[in-house]
């Protein structure tokens, strides 16, 4: 059977998202981004040295790199949140993170004798309608007008997909023998959901363009405690900040008591992002996100957006965090400051604590293994553009705190001993979500 939302049950409401182009003070990728453009009249080497002697977090450097390209100087020499891009690699990059997306909206790995592990899927994709959700595995697919394929490795997955056009459609089928179909294509990617114990909201596209808001009741869950509104953010990018204030007006005018909060695996994205969802928890004013120190002592404050009060989350809310060791960055800039605000109690952080299978797992694929904590991910990454050739060099450059002044989480995240709350979580992700679940019964305990 395939899986697939259904339009005769989807409400739409009457709200129309349109595509943003979000350029300055930004992260990308789950790393701090501030977007410097330079280097007139420099050549590319001299740009390149000159901004890395003068901004670099973690030392200058003499200029003296051995030969080879800039992109091989930046892999060999800086640490690993820099890099170099072309002028064609930012500005895809800048299109991307706007919103602007295209292909089937799915990141997966290859587990020896269990299949392919969908790891994310990326809001209103051709993968998301489909019905295809992170924790499914695929056992199988097909083209359309192609023959069978049996996943035994990563390599004839991605080979399936890169066979096929733009249009065509490909069939996925899990290892519990749904089906899911989809085709690859352009789209506009959303990034904020939420689902009571009655209905559900999600962000698809709308018939004039941009992103409209559908309520759709299969999509509720009954589990959650009296009150209780759970929202996903995927990612700090593109349209996030708007659709994350028309569900915080859709939670007011339900009278919602609680709020659940789904960081896990959200990476980051853009600064300018997490200072508007920032200012929809602070209660109004000027009060302070994040801050930033670089190697020379100098210090940049970023604050919260001064938000409509229709769209702020009432004080007396309770707010809740689900986290987990991809919560990275601009994620962990926000529960800094909601921490910071007292609106967010450490009990009320939910950690998850993978199972052995799942670690097991990532070690054996090298994989950095962190359970029962945030990423931990507090410096800063600089993006510089050379104005002559329009070529892009991220950098590390400072070091971020939270609004305390004193509480940096980099190298060591949020963890268990701050007082967080630990939760099982069988893999990163599972399809009934049994994490989210034993949040719920946690809280109703409570």
């Amino acid at each position: 059977m395939r899986y697939q939302l259904k339009e005769n049950v989807l409400k739409k409401i009457t709200v129309v998202l349109l595509i943003l182009i979000l350029a300055a003070s930004s992260f990308t990728a789950g790393f701090f981004v501030r977007k410097l453009t330079q280097g007139a009249g420099l050549s590319s080497y001299e740009w390149f040295t000159k901004t890395i002697d003068k901004y670099y977090y973690f030392g200058d450097t003499d200029g003296d790199f051995t030969s080879g390209s800039l992109k091989e100087i930046a892999d060999k020499y800086l640490d690993r949140y820099s890099e170099y891009y072309t002028a064609a690699e930012y500005e895809s990059i800048l299109k991307s993170n706007s919103g602007a997306k295209s292909g089937l909206g799915v990141s997966y790995a290859f587990v020896d004798g269990k299949g392919v592990y969908v790891s994310s899927v990326v809001g209103n994709s051709p993968a998301y309608i489909s019905g295809l959700r992170a924790g499914d595995w695929l056992e199988r697919g097909r083209a359309e007008g192609g023959e069978q394929v049996d996943f035994t490795s990563a390599k004839n997955f991605s080979d399936l997909i890169n066979s096929v056009s733009d249009g065509r459609e490909l069939t996925f089928t899990s290892i519990e023998g749904t089906e899911y179909s989809m085709s690859k294509s352009e789209y506009t990617a959303s990034y904020v959901a939420m689902s009571t114990a009655s209905t559900s909201w999600r962000f698809g596209d709308a018939e004039t363009g941009g992103l409209a808001l559908y309520e759709d009741a299969q999509g509720k869950m009954s589990f959650l405690p009296e009150g209780a509104a759970y929202m996903k953010l995927s990612q700090f990018y593109g349209t996030a900040p708007r659709e994350f204030y028309v569900l915080v007006e859709k939670f007011n005018a339900m009278q919602c008591k609680s709020l659940i909060l789904d960081l896990r695996s959200n990476g980051g994205g853009y600064v300018s992002v997490m200072q508007d969802i920032a200012g929809a928890f602070s209660g109004g004013g000027k009060k302070l996100a994040m801050l930033a120190r670089d190697k020379r002592g100098g210090q940049e404050k970023y604050y919260c957006a001064e938000v409509e009060r229709e769209y702020r989350i009432p004080a007396d809310t309770e707010i809740y965090v689900l986290a987990n060791s991809g919560t990275a960055s601009a994620s962990e800039a926000l529960i800094g400051a909601l921490v910071c605000y007292g609106v967010l109690d450490y009990e009320n952080i939910f950690l998850s604590d993978y199972s052995d299978e799942y670690t097991d797992w990532l070690k054996s694929t090298g994989q950095e293994v962190k359970t029962r904590q945030t990423f931990g991910k507090g410096i800063m990454q600089s993006t510089f553009i050379n104005n002559s050739t329009k070529e892009a060099l991220k950098l590390t450059t400072a070091q971020i705190y939270w609004p305390d002044g004193k509480t940096c989480i980099h190298d060591r995240g949020v963890t268990e001993e701050d007082g967080c709350t630990i939760v099982k979580a069988e893999w990163q992700h599972t399809r009934d979500d049994g994490e989210l679940r034993a949040v719920a019964e946690i809280i109703k305990s409570r």
